[in-house]
């Protein structure tokens, strides 16, 4: 029952720091649009001229192609299912649940943050430095809020989501969706061709 009230409460302080904000002509908080897209592109085209994944980066980049394709399509789910107003349409947070809305999660925060994780974790202890990857979601939050495309917890829950699911990504032997080995190609729990 405590940890009932404890998320009741946690939600509702989540959701009460939602605010609109003024936009902002800077460049770092209107250059959002296009990272995940060319962070995707970076992970697939790295992904297949690595071919099979038995070195590390090759076997981490198929774990980060992973996270942004599981990613992707649990904020699909979510924003379909919750179906929240956008701030640009919205004068108040409180708008869910209204066919063809879809701000929450942030697609865009979700995805960085997917594909960056597995990267972090896996060269964390031998290149401390590639912590600086967390600002590109980081810059993903602030440049969506800033355009009015999301609410605060919307970003917040994508940073979430994404890190989660690079996490699990990253923590799994072989990579999910593809695994090339020397046997052939295996897809999800092994099914092979």
């Amino acid at each position: 029952m405590k940890k009932v009230f404890l998320l009741i409460l946690f939600s509702t302080f989540l959701l009460s720091f939602d605010k609109k904000v003024e936009e902002s002509n800077s460049f770092l908080l209107t250059s959002h649009y296009h990272i995940p897209y060319y962070l995707g592109y970076a992970v697939i085209g790295t992904a297949l001229y690595e071919g099979n994944s038995e070195t590390r980066f090759g076997k981490t980049t198929w774990k980060a192609f992973d996270s942004l394709v599981l990613t992707n399509i649990a904020t699909e789910g979510l924003k379909r299912t919750f179906s929240r107003v956008r701030p640009r349409n919205a004068d108040s947070p409180d708008e869910w649940f209204e066919s063809g809305n879809k701000s929450f999660p942030s697609g865009h925060v979700s995805a960085t943050a997917g594909v960056v994780t597995p990267y972090i974790l896996e060269y964390q202890d031998d290149y401390p430095l590639i912590h600086l990857l967390w600002l590109l979601p980081i810059q993903q939050m602030a440049g969506r809020v800033n355009a009015a495309a999301h609410w605060q917890s919307d970003v917040l829950a994508g940073a979430v989501l994404g890190t989660l699911i690079g996490w699990w990504s990253w923590s799994r032997e072989t990579p999910f969706l593809l695994y090339f080995s020397e046997d052939g190609i295996y897809t999800g729990i092994k099914y092979r061709f």
